[in-house]
């Protein structure tokens, strides 16, 4: 998986990385132009309903070198930064099994990653879940 590579090429040891999420969270990484957008992408990730109950581990990558994100567990920057194909705003939607479900290059649209998450089998299941 995506998550296993990752980790294999981080290579800090005893450091947290993506691989550690897998099979319990889904990542939403998206990588900021500027400070400012950052900080908006930050508050719109920490302030919609949803994130939580659809397991989102969420980091935001500011060009000033910030990252934030709403685990405790830091994930080395250069590993997040590996995701990163585009130049400007992307961002990226990792599964739960660890691979890329969805990029969006344009602009960052949290309710597409929604829709996108809540059409996987495995969120059907888990909202079916009593």
């Amino acid at each position: 998986s995506l998550f296993s590579a990752l980790a294999g090429a981080a290579g800090n040891a005893g450091a947290a990385s993506l691989a550690d999420l897998q099979w319990d969270k889904r990542v939403v990484v998206v990588f900021a132009p500027t400070d400012t957008l950052a900080g908006e992408f930050r508050d719109t990730l920490d302030n919609t309903a949803g994130v939580q109950s659809r397991d989102i581990a969420w980091f935001v990558l500011a060009p000033s070198g910030e990252t934030f994100s709403n685990i405790d567990t830091p994930i080395p920057r250069r590993q997040l930064l590996d995701l990163h194909e585009s130049g400007g705003v992307e961002a990226v939607l990792i599964g739960k099994d660890g691979g890329v479900k969805a990029r969006q290059t344009e602009d960052f649209d949290l309710n597409a990653f929604f829709g996108k998450i809540d059409q996987m089998p495995m969120r059907r299941r888990e909202m079916s879940a009593p």
